[in-house]
């Protein structure tokens, strides 16, 4: 091949390449088209018990499930324009990188690995958990310090996997790790075939009101082993998208902590400050650098609620789970949500 013949070959090369990696980048790179196209928001998530499940008339309902409502309110003023697809956790982010999916739920932790080599991006928190045991109330373990030796269930190709050899190795209890799917090891409990069952605490309290008859039987530890910053995840290589489902996450947690709602919004007057203004949609142009409209804020709000009112009837004192707020607080109240300002 002479010079010439080369050169021309590798510029064909190159611009090949160029051609390739714009489309694979356009095929995944503008959900909101997608999401327009459909009509609908399509959410992977674990189908949790107040995370994501079905309410009694058979729609999309739970703590997750709103946030992928919330998320439809904005971007298309319907919050049950959404599609919940069931996907485990070993197969979920693989789902997202190829477009099959808009946003990942599913109680996913924010890590490095996740974050830079899976394709895939976080994109907020919204809700702070820690790893920790449960054990039966008649077993002696009432901590860690005590089960040298213990059996531990854990759910295989989990960040909660990977604390608990570290865990293992670093504090000499040397645990009989027993890595299985979330129903084998749960099975496995209850049937004594472990000591301990370790995953995130919100996820024990929903084992225990689901799986016994009588939940005073199982008994969480104090003790939490790890930080659980939680939320969705969406594919690499969308800003606006990223963008979108981030300010949609903040807009429910400002509003939490202004102490503000849907039915006090739709009273203010143009006096009020221009945050306010803005959550209540009254505010034009807003909506312009998302590509939606001025009042997408407000949609959330009115449809799906603060993030006050998201957690409390999910997950709060008077819901079945019965959590209480804890680090998921406004910062004002002693929990770690401060969210930027809307201007």
């Amino acid at each position: 091949m002479n010079s010439v013949r080369k050169k021309y070959f590798l510029f064909q090369l190159i611009i090949f390449i160029s051609f390739l990696s714009c489309a694979v980048s356009f095929s995944h790179a503008d959900a909101l088209e997608r999401v327009r196209k459909r009509g609908a928001v399509r959410c992977a998530a674990d189908w949790a018990t107040a995370f994501s499940d079905l309410s009694k008339e058979g729609r999309p309902a739970g703590f997750e499930a709103d946030f992928c409502r919330a998320v439809a309110a904005a971007v298309l003023g319907k919050a049950d324009a959404v599609e919940i697809e069931r996907i485990d956790s070993a197969n979920k982010y693989q789902a997202l990188a190829r477009g099959e999916v808009d946003v990942v739920f599913g109680m996913a932790t924010w890590t490095y690995s996740r974050d830079l080599a899976m394709g895939v991006r976080f994109v907020a928190p919204i809700f702070f958990d820690g790893q920790g045991f449960i054990v039966w109330s008649d077993s002696p373990i009432t901590r860690l310090d005590q089960a040298k030796g213990a059996k531990v269930c854990v759910q295989k190709a989990t960040t909660t996997a990977a604390n608990l050899y570290d865990i293992s190795r670093t504090r000499g209890l040397n645990f009989q790790v027993i890595e299985s799917s979330p129903g084998n090891i749960r099975d496995r409990f209850i049937r004594r075939e472990c000591d301990l069952l370790s995953a995130d605490r919100a996820e024990l309290a929903v084992q225990r009101i689901t799986q016994m008859i009588e939940p005073q039987r199982w008994r969480i530890l104090d003790e939490i082993v790890s930080r659980e910053p939680m939320g969705p995840y969406i594919a690499q290589g969308d800003e606006r998208w990223f963008d979108i489902v981030r300010w949609v996450i903040l807009v429910t947690q400002i509003a939490d902590a202004r102490e503000v709602d849907a039915i006090s919004l739709a009273k203010i007057d143009g006096q009020v400050d221009s945050e306010l203004r803005r959550l209540a949609g009254k505010e034009t142009g807003f909506g312009q650098p998302l590509g939606l409209k001025d009042d997408w804020a407000y949609q959330v709000l009115a449809q799906v609620g603060s993030y006050g009112q998201i957690f409390e009837r999910n997950l709060g004192t008077r819901s079945p789970l019965g959590l209480d707020r804890g680090l998921n607080r406004s910062w004002k109240n002693g929990g770690l949500f401060m969210p930027p300002q809307l201007r």
